[in-house]
């Protein structure tokens, strides 16, 4: 029995409501893969076929979760976001399975500098933003994060787009109790366009997952949207 009973979906969806920029499922199945609930994800993803999701649109949605996941290997690693995929698969209609790889023809050259350009427009605004103390933690980390996260993973545009992206990410960071990361991500969705009340809502979509799962979090946690200046 599926512990994100129909209720509870409805409540999801009617608190996004007012936001239809942001799919509300996107952030609920994102938080059942970061708090370690992978086998929570088919019993979701049926009824987003059933209920919530139109049948012209469930092709590309599918695909939109796949995706989201498939990002979030860069922020909550690749066991979890194995664990998300391989359950997304057993629940997924043959007709929506897509044996491309979108990446394949991506060139390093091409990737370096989107994620360079995807990582300023996230952080570069922010004056709190320390630009340089990943580098002086760990030079191969800084490397990494920079050219193979953002380049090759967060900024790939093909199937999600920066703030589809970004609230896949700020989702995640909820999810995992991040929130040094966390206020960082919620910034950056806003310079980027989003609306405070925008990122409060998948913010508390999140939140309200975790409490219907009995998760969690760190006193104080996690912490509210902030402003941006």
């Amino acid at each position: 029995m599926t512990l994100l009973n129909d209720e509870f979906l409805g409540e999801l969806a009617t608190l996004a409501a007012p936001y239809p920029r942001y799919k509300w499922y996107l952030s609920a199945l994102v938080a059942l893969g970061a708090m370690n609930y992978p086998e929570e994800i088919p019993a979701l993803y049926e009824r987003l076929l059933a209920s919530y999701i139109p049948k012209d649109e469930q092709f590309s949605e599918t695909r939109k979760i796949r995706e989201a996941f498939t990002k979030l290997c860069g922020i909550q690693g690749a066991a979890k976001t194995g664990s998300a995929l391989r359950q997304l698969y057993k629940a997924t209609p043959k007709e929506l399975l897509d044996p491309v790889i979108y990446r394949k023809e991506d060139t390093d050259e091409v990737a370096f500098a989107r994620g360079e350009a995807f990582h300023k427009r996230i952080y570069a605004q922010n004056p709190t933003y320390d630009d340089n103390a990943n580098n002086l933690a760990a030079p191969d980390y800084h490397f990494l994060v920079r050219n193979y996260f953002y380049g090759r993973i967060f900024s790939f545009d093909k199937i999600l787009d920066d703030l589809e992206t970004s609230q896949c990410i700020v989702s995640c960071l909820v999810g995992i109790d991040c929130m040094q990361q966390l206020g960082n991500q919620m910034k950056g969705m806003q310079y980027n366009g989003a609306r405070k009340e925008e990122v409060n809502m998948i913010r508390e979509i999140v939140i309200r997952v975790a409490k219907k799962l009995d998760v969690r979090f760190k006193p104080g946690n996690p912490i509210p949207v902030p402003d941006i200046q």
